[in-house]
C-alpha cells in the first residue's frame, strides 16, 4: 500500500478509479460485485459500509438478496452458514426444502454423486460412494506389479512412497523467486534483483523457469539452478522483450511442443480487457488466442497430453474456461459458486484433474478436464485465502494470501495441513519442481511435421499458426498445411550460465560480453568459491572503512578520560600522602600527624637530594615528639581568658574579646561565679550584642619556627593574642 499513497487521481472528476469500479475510501479500486458481499475486499471495510448497502440493489441472476440489503452467492443458500449475517439466507423454507444439505467438510468427504462418507473410508479398497470417487487416485503403499498393476487400473508408477520427500519448492517473494527443499528443510536464492513476479513456471527439458515481471510488464526465463550437469549455480535473467500496455498475470509452459502460453490484463480503458496469449518459449511469433469475453484473467494450465488449454477470470462474472490449445473449441466449465478462482493445475498421474482455487470463498476444488465431478477438497477460514496451488502426489501445496504461508495437506482432504514455510513477503506464485512433475516421455506431434512458425498441439495432432498482424495463407501441397506472411525469425540464443557460488550474483562487465561475479562479504573468487575470514569487507577500503571510526572513536574515550583524572588530581600541588593525617578534635583544635616527618631535616631552604619536599620559609617540621602539634582557636582563648583564672596571669583583662560579666557568673548556681572551666553554651554561636569588641592592637609579625623547643610551652608564640608583659 505505501506505493499507492499521494498518488495523483488519473480519472476526471478528482477519481481514482474508472466508473466501471467501486472507489474505496482509501482510493482503491473494486469491481461493483463485490459490494456488500461480506467481504472487505477494499481493506478499510468501506465497500461494505451501512452508507453504501442500506440501498444496494443485487444482480439478481447470480446474486441473493438478504433482509439487510447485503448480497451473497445464490450457491450459498441453505447451505447451514448464516452468510446473510440476519439468517435471511438460510431460513426461507421455501428455498431450502429442495436443498440438500452439504457434508461437512471436517469430518466428511463428499463423492462425485454428492453422497457424504466418513473421511477414513476414502482408499479403504471399497467403494463406500456407490460411484468409486472415493478410491480414485489412490496410491497405496502396495507397489506396482505385472499381476496386479498396484492397485491402478490402467498404468502403475512407484512415485509415492520413494520420492515424497524429495521435492523441491519454488515460489515468488516480491522481486525474487526462491526455492525450499522439503528433503533437507532448506531455502536457496534463483532469481533475484526483479521487480514484481507475478507468475512462474518452467520447462522440464530444457531446465528452464520462466516468470512474469508484471511492473515491468514483460516475461523472462533462465536456467534453474544446477541446470546442465550442474553448470548453472544461480539463475540469470534473460528477457523475452514482450513488454507492452498490458501486465502480464499467468503463464504455463507447453514443454512438449516448446511453446509458451500466458494471459495478460489491459486497464488502460474504462473497463479491464484480458487476453490469452501463446509464443514460442524465445518470445518469437506472438499470437493472441482468446482476446474477447475475458477480463481479469488469473491463472492458466496446459495439458499437452490432452490438447486442452484451461484459465480462469475473476472480472465481472467470474468462471473456469478450456479450449484446445490453438484457442478453438472455447466453452465454461465453471460458471457457478465460484468468486476468484486461482491457482490452476493438473494431476496429470491422476486422470488429469484439474485443481484451483477460490481466494475469497477460501476454498481449494477439484474436477474432471469436462467440468464434471466437481467437488470442493478443502474449504474454510483454515486456508487463510490461497492464492497459488500445485500439486504433486498425494499432496497439494499452496501459499496464502493474509499470512503469507505454504502449507501442504493431503490431496484427498485427510489429514491436517502442515505450514512448511512462513513470513513469505508478498508471495504470489508456486511449483512443484521435480522431474517427474511433467510427463516427459510425450511424443511430440510436431518433431515430425514442423510449421514454418507456430505449432499448436490439439487433441490428436498438431495446428499450424501464423504470429499475429500476419495473412495465414493454404499451401498449393496441402490443406492442412499453412503458410505465413511473416519473416522467419533467428532463434534467441539461451539465456547465458551463472557460475558465481555461495549466495554471488552475476553482473555484465563494462564491455557487455563477460559475467562476472559479485560475491558475499565473507567469500572470495572468481566464482565466490573460497571461504574468506574477513568478516567486515570483501576489500581493504571496506575494513578501514570500519576500522577507522573504530579507532577513533578509542582515542576520543581515552583522551577524555585522562582530561578528568587530570582535572580530578592536580599533579605539582602539594597535598596530603596516604600516610598524612589531619584530624580535627571537638572543640577548638586541629591536629597534624605523620610518621614521616624526619627529625634530621637539612636546614630550611635546601632541598633534599632524594626529591623530598623542602620545607616552607620560617617553619620547621621537626618531629615534636611523641605530643602532636596543637593549633589553638584563639576566638575561644580570648572567651576563656576573660572569664576563668589565669594563674599565670596570661590573657587578665588583655584578650582581643571581651564577655561581660553576667555571662560569666551563669557557670555557677545562685549566682556565684563558677570556679570551673569555661563551659560552652549549648549553642556554638555567641550573640554578637554579648560580646564587646575592642580595636585589635597593631601586630608586628615575623617568621617563627613552628616549634621554637622540644616541649610545649603553651605560649602564644606566633602573638595571635596579646600577652601580658608584667610576668616577663
Amino acid at each position: 500500500m505505501s506505493d499507492e499513497i499521494g498518488c495523483p487521481p488519473r480519472f476526471p472528476g478528482g477519481r481514482y478509479c474508472p466508473e466501471s469500479r467501486f472507489q474505496c475510501a482509501n482510493n482503491l479500486c473494486v469491481s461493483p460485485s463485490d459490494l456488500c458481499d461480506g467481504t472487505d475486499d477494499c481493506g478499510d471495510n468501506s465497500d461494505e459500509a451501512a452508507s453504501v448497502c442500506t440501498n444496494f440493489n443485487c444482480d439478481t441472476l447470480r446474486r441473493f438478496q438478504c433482509a439487510n440489503h447485503r448480497c451473497v452467492a445464490r450457491y450459498q443458500i441453505c447451505d447451514g452458514v448464516d452468510n446473510c449475517g440476519d439468517g435471511s439466507d438460510e431460513n426461507n423454507m421455501t428455498l431450502c426444502a429442495t436443498r440438500q444439505k452439504s457434508c461437512d467438510s471436517y469430518t466428511q468427504y463428499q463423492c462425485a454423486n454428492k453422497k457424504c462418507i466418513d473421511r477414513a473410508q476414502i482408499c479403504d479398497y471399497a467403494d463406500d460412494c456407490g460411484d468409486s470417487s472415493d478410491e480414485l487416485g489412490c496410491h497405496h503403499t502396495s507397489t506396482c506389479s505385472v499381476m496386479n498393476k498396484g492397485g491402478c487400473e490402467h498404468h502403475c508408477m512407484n512415485l509415492t512412497d520413494a520420492l515424497k520427500d524429495d521435492v523441491l519448492v519454488v515460489f515468488s517473494s516480491g522481486p525474487e523467486i526462491r526455492a525450499y527443499d522439503l528433503k533437507v528443510n532448506d531455502q536457496f536464492d534463483v532469481i533475484g534483483g526483479e521487480k514484481r513476479i507475478e507468475a512462474i513456471d518452467y520447462n522440464p527439458e530444457t531446465q528452464m523457469i520462466f516468470w512474469a515481471d508484471s511492473y515491468d510488464k514483460t516475461i523472462k526465463r533462465s536456467y534453474m539452478i544446477n541446470a546442465l550437469n550442474g553448470e548453472a549455480k544461480i539463475g540469470y535473467a534473460q528477457d523475452l522483450n514482450m513488454k507492452g500496455n498490458s501486465k502480464p498475470t499467468a503463464l504455463a509452459v507447453d514443454w512438449v511442443a516448446d511453446n509458451l502460453y500466458w494471459a495478460e490484463t489491459d486497464r488502460t480503458g474504462s473497463k479491464p480487457r484480458g487476453r490469452v496469449m501463446v509464443a514460442k518459449t524465445d518470445g518469437r511469433y506472438r499470437r493472441a488466442l482468446v482476446n474477447a469475453g475475458l477480463e481479469v484473467p488469473t491463472s492458466i494450465a496446459v495439458d499437452p497430453q490432452l490438447g486442452r488449454l484451461f484459465w480462469a477470470d475473476a472480472g465481472s462474472a467470474p468462471k473456469i474456461e478450456v479450449s484446445w490449445m490453438d484457442g478453438s473449441k472455447r466453452r465454461p466449465l465453471i460458471t457457478e459458486a465460484i468468486r476468484h478462482p486461482a491457482g490452476l493445475t493438473i494431476d496429470y498421474s491422476q486422470d488429469h484433474m484439474v485443481y484451483w482455487v477460490d481466494t475469497k470463498l477460501n476454498t481449494i476444488e477439484v474436477m474432471k478436464p469436462d467440468g464434471s465431478m466437481r467437488k470442493a477438497i478443502l474449504k474454510g477460514e483454515m486456508l487463510k485465502h490461497p492464492v497459488s496451488l500445485d500439486v504433486f502426489e498425494s499432496y497439494l501445496y499452496w501459499i496464502t494470501r493474509d499470512t503469507g504461508e505454504l502449507l501442504r495437506q493431503d490431496k484427498f482432504g485427510r489429514g491436517v495441513q502442515v505450514a512448511v514455510q512462513r513470513s513469505l513477503a508478498n508471495p504470489s506464485s508456486l511449483k512443484v519442481y521435480h522431474d517427474l512433475r511433467y510427463n516427459t516421455s510425450l511424443n511430440n506431434p510436431c518433431f515430425k511435421n514442423p510449421c514454418t512458425h507456430l505449432c499448436l498441439l490439439v487433441p490428436g495432432g498438431r495446428r499450424c499458426s501464423c504470429p499475429d498482424n500476419t495473412v495465414q495463407q493454404t499451401s498449393h501441397r496441402s490443406t492442412a498445411e499453412v503458410v505465413c506472411d511473416a519473416p522467419v525469425e533467428r532463434i534467441r540464443p539461451s539465456p547465458r550460465i551463472c557460475p558465481c557460488q555461495n549466495g554471488g550474483q552475476c553482473r555484465e562487465d563494462d564491455t557487455g560480453n563477460e559475467l562476472v561475479c559479485v560475491c558475499l562479504a565473507e567469500f572470495s573468487g572468481a566464482h565466490c568459491e573460497f571461504y574468506s575470514e574477513r568478516m567486515f569487507g570483501s576489500s581493504p577500503g571496506s575494513a578501514a572503512a570500519i576500522y577507522i571510526p573504530i579507532l577513533v572513536a578509542i582515542l576520543i574515550a581515552a583522551t577524555v578520560g585522562l582530561y578528568f583524572i587530570i582535572k580530578k588530581r592536580p599533579f605539582g600541588k602539594p597535598s596530603l600522602t596516604s600516610s598524612q593525617s589531619v584530624s580535627f578534635r571537638p572543640g577548638t583544635n586541629v591536629e597534624f600527624n605523620s610518621p614521616d616527618f624526619p627529625s634530621n631535616r637539612p636546614p630550611t631552604g635546601v632541598i633534599p637530594a632524594g626529591g623530598g619536599v623542602a620545607p616552607l620559609d620560617g617553619y620547621s617540621l621537626d618531629t615534636l615528639g611523641n605530643k602532636t602539634t596543637d593549633f589553638s582557636n584563639p576566638m575561644y582563648d580570648a572567651v576563656q581568658s576573660g572569664t576563668t583564672a589565669d594563674p599565670g596571669g596570661v590573657g587578665n583583662g588583655s584578650g582581643i574579646y571581651e564577655v561581660p560579666s553576667d555571662v560569666s557568673a551563669k557557670g555557677g548556681k545562685g549566682g556565684a561565679p563558677s570556679s570551673g572551666p569555661f563551659v560552652e553554651p549549648v549553642s556554638a554561636i555567641l550573640a554578637p550584642s554579648s560580646i564587646t569588641h575592642r580595636t585589635s592592637p597593631q601586630l608586628h609579625l615575623r617568621p617563627k619556627e613552628l616549634s621554637p623547643s622540644s616541649h610545649d610551652t603553651g605560649r602564644d608564640t606566633q602573638l595571635l593574642v596579646e600577652e601580658d608583659k608584667s610576668e616577663c
